[in-house]
């Protein structure tokens, strides 16, 4: 080859490397991991996962925490494991690394990945007031729940899926008087725990009185 054709093809691949684009160094990012069941409320026993590698579990305060080696751009995949009561395991999420210049580095994570685990079932307290009735059964859907007090009130709890619906009735088999008869309440549980207020006033029928046997009363006379 020439001389003058071996000075071109030479500056030609310089000037090619020159316009490649400047790739950004790798550098360790933490990640503070956050799991909760609730809005505000942290889980622990999450198994955290970045592209298929096992990060850890969240501990009681529903973290865990890890540095990523990467570079600006990249895109990692973040899935979680739920621990029993909660959803199984929840779609996985992308998480891309973002380089920005001038951020001074400390020793708190810089950047927090909320994750969420759903509880598979909630609790549902029931609280019944039931003026002018003491004493009554209560019954959710068919099941004797708890008894009426002398002041009218009860109180428990259960627990179920959301969506569930219960259907709540006042046995007044052993009370004839009050009115209505076996009224019948319907709640629905939403996802999350809940309580639910059951107000009733009885009307109590005033029974008859029968006449009474009335001694023949005696006039004497003179």
């Amino acid at each position: 080859m020439p001389v003058a054709s071996r000075l071109i093809a030479a500056w030609c691949g310089a000037a090619m490397a020159s316009c490649q684009p400047p790739t950004s160094p790798s550098r360790p990012l933490a990640v503070d991991f956050v799991a909760e069941s609730d809005p505000g409320v942290r889980l622990s026993g999450v198994r955290v996962f970045v592209d298929g590698n096992s990060v850890g579990e969240t501990g009681s305060n529903g973290r865990v925490r890890m540095e990523i080696n990467g570079e600006s751009t990249q895109r990692l995949t973040i899935e979680h494991h739920c621990p029993a009561g909660h959803d199984a395991r929840s779609a996985s999420k992308v998480l891309r690394l973002r380089d920005f210049d001038g951020v001074v580095r400390s020793d708190a994570p810089e950047m927090e990945f909320m994750l969420r685990c759903r509880p598979m079932k909630r609790s549902a307290a029931f609280v019944v007031r039931a003026k002018n009735g003491p004493g009554l059964p209560v019954v959710v859907d068919g099941e004797p729940m708890a008894r009426t007090n002398r002041f009218g009130v009860a109180h428990f709890s259960i627990r179920g899926a959301p969506g569930t619906d219960y259907v709540v009735r006042l046995d007044t088999e052993d009370h004839p008087g009050l009115l209505p008869q076996h009224p019948v309440h319907t709640f629905t549980l939403p996802d999350a725990d809940e309580i639910f207020v059951l107000n009733r006033t009885f009307e109590v029928k005033m029974k008859r009185r029968r006449p009474g046997y009335r001694r023949p009363r005696i006039t004497k006379i003179e």
